[in-house]
């Protein structure tokens, strides 16, 4: 009796833990999907202040910049570039000041092939830069 109570415990451990890892296996691969998705499209070029993030991508010259710090800032990525692109502009902002509840926002620009961009992420309040990463510095990406 105690043997069949014990083989009857270990198989209902068993269907599930199969059950359990089915069920976690799709989950993670539904919402894996989606992070792996942004980061690719942010490979190498994302960058932290806080919770706030920002990223450069080539393809399509864009930029993302997410605020995500419930501090009541702004959250912006400045950026130069080396070329100007179809509307003169060799400098400016993208911009995420709706708040840490309202997504990503990006920005689409049309930089000549080549281009390289220099950005930093500022956290801003009233427009005034209150944080930034770097703060003396720049990273640099090629679009």
């Amino acid at each position: 009796m105690r043997k069949m109570k014990r083989t009857a415990a270990v198989a209902a451990l068993a269907i599930s833990s199969v059950a359990t890892m089915g069920f976690t296996a799709a989950s993670a691969a539904d919402g894996g999907q989606a992070q792996t998705e942004d980061r690719a499209s942010c490979s190498g070029t994302k960058i932290y202040l806080n919770d706030d993030w920002g990223c450069v991508i080539s393809y399509g010259d864009r930029m993302k910049i997410s605020d995500q710090t419930w501090d009541g800032n702004g959250a912006r990525l400045r950026w130069n570039s080396s070329r100007p692109n179809e509307h003169g502009k060799t400098s400016g902002f993208c911009r995420d000041y709706n708040g840490s509840e309202n997504g990503t926002e990006e920005c689409n620009y049309n930089f000549p092939e080549g281009t390289t961009i220099s950005y930093k992420l500022e956290q801003i309040s009233d427009g005034d830069v209150v944080d930034a990463y770097p703060w003396d510095y720049f990273f640099q990406a090629v679009v």
